[in-house]
């Protein structure tokens, strides 16, 4: 649901949608058009109730598994490096970067590293990011990434005065 979308907006939809399709029998059972009518506060309400529904039929045909690995992970329909490194950090407890245009920008000003303008797919940022990935405390390190970049390291206007590390980025330094 995060895929394109703020936290903000999936917030809303979210709860009433998993209390009243808590597995994925329920999705499939569901009509692509009730699905795509529940997804649609989220927008791209067609093809995420199109790529929702084929996961969910091929994730209830692995007995009601989900995949482990990141090839298998991006086998789903709508799953790719970004949301399969999410997965694999957060669900299954994976050292992995979770790497959007959010954390390229923060990398990008923090380091003055040079990002591609699809960040998710840049190799060179990944395995920068790899490097830079703790062993220990991950998932915590990569929510912080998120969540600096949404409420200091903005797109527009970042708040680089009242910024905690701004001692250190090159971004500031060079704005001074």
């Amino acid at each position: 649901m995060l895929q394109k979308t703020g936290a903000n907006q999936v917030e809303k939809v979210f709860p009433e949608f998993i209390k009243a399709h808590p597995d994925t029998k329920s999705i499939v059972q569901l009509k692509e058009e009730e699905l795509a009518r529940e997804l649609k506060p989220l927008g791209l309400f067609n093809r995420r109730a199109r790529d929702l529904k084929k996961a969910a039929k091929m994730i209830l045909e692995n007995d009601n598994m989900v995949p482990k690995t990141k090839q298998e992970l991006k086998e789903l329909p709508g799953v790719g490096e970004y949301i399969a490194n999410a997965l694999l950090c957060f669900a299954f407890d994976q050292p992995t970067p979770i790497v959007d245009s959010n954390v390229g920008r923060i990398i990008k000003r923090f380091f003055s590293f040079p990002v591609k303008s699809a960040p998710s797919r840049d190799k060179k940022l990944l395995e920068y990011m790899e490097e830079l990935m703790p062993r220990v405390h991950f998932k915590e390190f990569n929510y912080a990434l998120l969540d600096f970049a949404a409420l200091r390291c903005l797109p527009r206007a970042p708040r680089c005065d009242d910024c905690p590390i701004n001692d250190h980025c090159d971004y500031f330094a060079k704005s001074v």
